[in-house]
């Protein structure tokens, strides 16, 4: 089968303008062999520089199911167990609440079921995985433990911390040593040093708010690396995915048990993905273990996406099937309809299936309309009528300090001209006076989304100074607090 039987790339380039985004590599495999490799539009909106089977993206959240691997790996050599508490291989494990502290195990983590929702805005590389790993018991949960899938990054950056402890092994040696190196993965790295090195660099980009497509810097995801840090081309990405359809065999060794490559793609826990209803796949996916369980016209698809600033990307195969599918995007702005369009179009012509409908003008009449992140990833909690005739109960020195809270660690308030700022993560975070005591901080970085949010100082009733505020990182559960430090 030619790459033109596959996919033209004149339906690629098209759509890429339909959806503005600067550049994408396409790789797909069936019945073990190589059937499209190639690069469209650029690597570089400056450069013009081309795309091509070598260039290196980052995969994001692809990087689970390495995690994954690795976790396999380690309970093939007995060293942990998916459904022991992971307490009795950690003593100092804790979450928030002892019944979930005692009964947590790594299935759990892995499956999106602890109970904790996303707390994205933990990230900084001001610590590491191992202070993460201290401030998880302050981190509050929004409902009980195996009651509800909550996809976090946060946790599974816990379930490669926890791989490091009971292996000896940093989690960066452990994909290089365990899973790079044997499956030939040459061109494969888990850092931004490494990844600038290469000459063959997919930039990443942002699209703005005018609608321009601009380069950007690389986001280095420290302490998060197990969920989403591993930099990769099409040709090495199609490696994994055969390995996977190989249930875990490479060159004739059994590097990972097909009972763990089973557990690893079996669907576990309700995890609905689409916003809209599409009549060639089910109402609902599954999760499983850094993987997504789905069906595509009544054929078991396994697969999970990425997004992290400058990239988005789509992992997928066909169990039964023996095809795999990569899509690697150089633009960070949520690209997940051009993937489904150019996934489901491949796949049709793959299978050999009469198209049931034209996929580009579907998802192009999507744009827009469709909730999570299908949308813009500025998110804002505040609404637009403060009370008016309101001002601040302090003169603006009064905020001005350092406050903590156990589990996000320290935000500093400053002077900024007439009013203030805050420093937190490192990043610095403007900020105006709403109403009352209470003041809009924008863009607050939280993964790969921006939200505005409020935050609101109180004083003390016996000294009437201002003590402590909150700002509500986690929507989902009580607004943190951070109280002065004394």
């Amino acid at each position: 089968m030619s790459s033109l039987n596959i996919i033209s790339r004149e339906y690629v380039e098209g759509e890429l303008k339909i959806h503005n985004i600067p550049g994408m590599a396409i790789g797909v495999i069936k019945d073990g062999e190589k059937i499209l490799a190639e690069g469209y539009g650029v690597a570089d909106v400056e450069k013009k520089t081309k795309i091509d089977s070598q260039s290196l993206f980052g995969i994001a959240s692809c990087t689970k199911s390495f995690t994954a691997a690795i976790v396999a790996m380690l309970v093939d050599q007995g060293k942990l167990d998916y459904d022991t508490p992971v307490i009795e291989y950690l003593p100092d494990f804790r979450m928030y609440d002892d019944y979930t502290t005692k009964a947590c195990t790594i299935r759990d983590m892995m499956n999106h079921r602890t109970g904790i929702p996303g707390h994205d805005s933990l990230y900084t590389d001001e610590i590491d995985r191992a202070e993460l790993f201290k401030r998880m018991r302050y981190i509050e949960p929004n409902a009980p433990i195996r009651t509800e899938t909550q996809y976090n990054n946060v946790v599974y950056t816990m379930v490669g911390y926890i791989a490091e402890r009971v292996s000896g092994k940093k989690w960066d040696d452990l994909i290089k040593e365990w899973l790079f190196q044997p499956l030939g993965m040459t061109n494969s790295n888990t850092t931004i040093p490494e990844l600038r090195a290469s000459n063959n660099i997919a930039e990443p980009h942002w699209r703005f708010e005018d609608g321009t497509i601009k380069k950007i810097k690389n986001w280095c995801v420290s302490p998060g690396e197990p969920c989403a840090a591993i930099n990769s081309c099409i040709d090495d990405m199609l490696k994994w995915l055969q390995f996977h359809l190989n249930m875990g065999e490479w060159n004739g060794k059994q590097l990972i048990s097909r009972e763990c490559m089973e557990e690893m793609h079996r669907w576990a826990v309700p995890f609905p993905m689409w916003s809209v209803h599409i009549d060639e796949i089910p109402p609902i996916q599954g999760y499983s273990m850094g993987w997504i369980e789905d069906y595509y016209r009544g054929n078991d698809l396994v697969y999970h996406v990425g997004e992290i600033e400058g990239y988005c990307s789509l992992m997928c195969f066909l169990p039964k099937r023996n095809i795999g599918v990569m899509i690697m995007i150089n633009n960070h702005n949520s690209a997940i309809l051009i993937e489904q369009s150019i996934l489901y179009t491949i796949l049709d012509n793959v299978l050999g299936l009469e198209p049931t409908r034209n996929w580009s003008e579907f998802f192009k009449g999507e744009k827009g309309k469709w909730g999570g992140f299908y949308l813009d990833e500025n998110i804002d909690l505040m609404p637009d009528d403060p009370v008016p005739g309101t001002s601040p109960s302090h003169k603006m020195d009064d905020y001005v300090g350092e406050y903590w809270n156990p589990g996000y660690g320290k935000i500093v308030i400053s002077r900024d001209g007439d009013g203030i700022k805050a420093v937190f993560r490192g990043m610095e975070q403007k900020m105006s006076h709403y109403h009352y005591d209470t003041f809009k901080m924008p863009h607050i970085k939280m993964d790969t989304l921006l939200v505005t949010a409020p935050v609101t100082f109180y004083t003390d009733p016996y000294t009437g100074k201002i003590n402590k505020f909150d700002v509500p990182f986690e929507p989902s559960v009580t607004p943190i607090m951070f109280e002065r430090k004394k």
